[in-house]
């Protein structure tokens, strides 16, 4: 008998030192579980703000450059508007003289986004336009600030109709 309750009182005791160890191995876990959850919801927080930002940017420049909607500006760019483009002033002000001349006699149009990518703050987006045959690829970068357009840098390059390409690579 006392060699049962000695093995009783034993395998309590292993039990109890396994609930012991366990426990903590549990809270530890749990503690895992909660950083795991935290980063998660934080990458989920930092890819909508990624993809609110592309959307300001495609939406910006379809309705002001496609569609030419150009009282829309405010809508899109920011009080602080910093511009690389050496032909237009900082400000939203000097872009809205500038749309309007840009555009002129052009048609509404659909653009083709050949490219969209967010990084952090920065969305770069590649457009394809065709004019009578002559085919410009525009590389845009814009900075976002608070939802809302702040700065802006561009490249382009046109590819002319009797123009003849050493290869059959697209422009950029």
């Amino acid at each position: 008998m006392k060699k049962v309750q000695l093995t009783v009182v034993l395998i309590g005791a292993i039990l109890f030192a396994s609930c012991t160890d366990n426990s903590a191995e549990l809270k530890k876990l749990n503690e895992n579980i909660t950083n795991l959850e935290s980063k998660i919801e934080v990458q989920n927080q930092e890819q909508a703000t990624l993809e609110a930002n592309k959307k300001v940017v495609t939406d910006f420049y379809q309705d002001l450059f496609g569609n030419q909607n150009y009282q829309n500006i405010d809508k899109y760019v920011g009080p602080v508007y910093i511009q690389h483009n050496p032909n237009v002033a900082d400000g939203r002000e000097a872009l809205k003289e500038m749309l309007p001349i840009w555009l002129k006699d052009a048609p509404k149009f659909k653009l083709n986004f050949n490219l969209i990518v967010a990084e952090k703050d920065l969305v770069f987006v590649q457009v394809i336009t065709n004019k009578e045959g002559d085919r410009t690829s525009t590389m845009d970068v814009f900075r976002i600030t608070d939802g809302k357009i702040s700065e802006h840098w561009d490249a382009f390059n046109t590819f002319n109709k009797g123009d003849k390409s050493a290869n059959d690579n697209p422009l950029f």
